[in-house]
């Protein structure tokens, strides 16, 4: 399993008393930390202002859906350390992400719950109304009500919020990723989908033909767009620039058997090997095509360019 070293995941057993008393705490995946896991946490952090009392979040790595279907796949919207930082942006006053396995997996719920109280000074709880926990889900709502009338915490539910009439959850925005509908997800995040990752060396037949391009590596566990060409927004060097990248195989010139992603900055000329680089994925232009040579490649590139800066100049009016 790769995990996100920018973040210490703890073992829940190992977990020492922190210096936190009469603690707001709520309990969730919160991949992707989208609108919905934003009002939750607007929503705690509005009660717990009347009372001073600390806001934290507790999480999970790997997800259990994962580790309960044996999977090890390119999955998630946010890595660790992002999730960490979009949720201290929001306010949060500490994210702990446990380390989901048997051990952690096996653990009652009042085992659990109590190790909350203890530790992390658990008063009250915020979860969603279809919330469960322990091993095969016997911590469901009514009985973390009972165990918290016995350990004195109290329970709030909270339902899930929609758009329209769409419920906005992670497992929603993965389905738009993997239809390449980039806006659609940009609706349910409340942002652009991003994905990092350094600049690495590739063929360089881009810069080559007169097309220099960035080849990035991402978290091997980072859910990607679908495979094609995105207009995207560029974060480098604190500077935003417009481009366009293309998820795929490389199928004109290698036919690659693994994914890459690799952007042409627009109106961008320098060395940016071993830089990190941010792309905000805004719409896609198409689908990965295979062309029947380098003219016919650059022609389409140029049409894409002119379609990215057409996507930009709507977005500015």
């Amino acid at each position: 399993m790769v995990i996100d070293n920018d973040l210490n995941i703890i073992n829940f057993f190992d977990l020492e008393r922190l210096p936190y008393t009469n603690t707001t705490i709520t309990l969730g995946n919160f991949d992707g930390v989208h609108r919905g896991h934003q009002a939750i946490i607007s929503r705690m952090l509005e009660s717990a202002s009347n009372s001073g009392h600390p806001v934290l979040v507790v999480t999970f790595f790997p997800n259990p859906f994962l580790f309960f279907n044996h999977q090890d796949k390119a999955f998630y919207l946010l890595t660790p350390s992002e999730k960490k930082t979009r949720l201290v942006e929001l306010g949060v006053d500490s994210v702990i992400t446990f380390q989901f396995d048997s051990h952690f997996a096996n653990l009652s719920p009042r085992t659990f719950l109590t190790g909350l109280k203890h530790k992390l000074g658990l008063h009250h709880l915020v979860v969603g109304r279809d919330f469960a926990l322990g091993k095969n889900r016997q911590g469901s709502i009514p009985v973390i009500k009972s165990i918290g009338k016995d350990l004195s915490f109290s329970v709030e539910t909270i339902s899930p919020i929609k758009t329209s009439d769409e419920e906005i959850s992670s497992s929603k925005i993965r389905q738009f990723l993997d239809q390449g509908l980039v806006a659609r997800a940009a609706e349910l995040l409340g942002r652009p989908y991003a994905v990092s990752g350094l600049v690495t060396h590739g063929s360089d037949r881009g810069s080559k033909i007169g097309l220099p391009t960035a080849n990035m590596t991402t978290w091997p566990l980072k859910k990607l767009p679908a495979v094609g060409v995105y207009a995207i927004i560029a974060h480098l060097q604190n500077k935003t620039y417009h481009g366009i990248t293309n998820i795929g195989y490389r199928p004109t010139f290698e036919d690659q058997q693994s994914l890459s992603v690799e952007t042409h900055i627009l109106d961008f000329d320098g060395n940016i090997y071993g830089e990190t680089l941010k792309l905000d994925f805004i719409e896609k232009i198409r689908n990965e095509q295979k062309f029947s040579g380098v003219t016919e490649f650059l022609e389409q590139i140029q049409r894409d360019k002119a379609t990215a800066r057409r996507i930009f100049s709507h977005e500015k009016s």
